[in-house]
């Protein structure tokens, strides 16, 4: 055989190859972390369920281990098919969340992250009565107790001259664009808290605005939003 037609051979031997392995099923694993949008919150980031969907038919549902009230963290998902999953889940706020996930198998392992304390402010911002002031203020009031503490706090955020302040403990100073996105972000968290107590601590939130007053009261150990407040701020105690 001469050698042209051995190089022929081994060239079309070599393309078959390929096309084989490009045919071949691939599987991946998939990891799933469950973490905190802010790195800086106190929140907890658990989920108490993780239901797994291709084509709308559930494939797989994530269940606490006995004597645990959350999932193990991470989670791994085996042998996944080229395709599109849907993660399904009820977020710190109560609210259910879908999550898409686009599988090619380029990789062996993949990493899909869940933040349970994300919420989309676009959708409460318009509600805002921070971001409404106008050479006027507004009072939070924020109450805390617990089977062995009681604790409570102030601030107050006023507009004046297109400009924003906030007063705590007597001490006031200018806020900055972040620091008042921040602030925007939590009174949308504050309208999104669940009504579900399941803590013994119970904390109670006031806003005062123009002489009239909302009142929400979280249960949830989970979100921390007073605490993430007081970080953003730089408030110390």
């Amino acid at each position: 055989m001469k050698i042209s037609n051995i190089f022929k051979i081994t060239i079309c031997g070599f393309i078959f190859s390929l096309v084989s392995i490009g045919c071949t099923k691939k599987y991946s694993t998939l990891i799933i972390e469950i973490k905190n949008q802010k790195k800086s919150s106190r929140n907890f980031p658990e989920l108490n369920e993780l239901v797994v969907k291709k084509d709308n038919k559930i494939l797989k549902t994530f269940l606490p281990k006995e004597l645990s009230p959350f999932l193990e963290n991470p989670l791994k998902f085996d042998s996944i098919e080229k395709g599109t999953y849907q993660f399904e889940y009820y977020d710190l706020f109560g609210r259910k969340q879908i999550k898409t996930y686009k599988a090619n198998n380029r990789k062996d392992i993949d990493t899909l992250i869940i933040n349970p304390d994300y919420i989309d402010i676009s959708k409460q911002i318009e509600n805002s009565i921070i971001r409404k002031l106008k050479d006027t203020q507004i009072i939070l009031n924020y109450e805390s107790k617990g089977c062995f503490h009681s604790i409570s706090d102030s601030i107050i955020v006023e507009n004046k001259n297109n400009k924003f302040f906030f007063t705590n403990n007597g001490k006031i100073r200018e806020l900055n664009k972040n620091e008042l996105n921040k602030l925007i972000q939590f009174e949308s968290e504050l309208y999104s808290i669940p009504k579900e107590r399941h803590c013994t601590t119970v904390e109670n939130y006031k806003l005062t605005f123009k002489k009239k007053t909302k009142e929400f009261i979280n249960g949830n150990c989970s979100w921390s939003g007073w605490y993430n407040l007081k970080d953003d701020l730089k408030i110390k105690d």
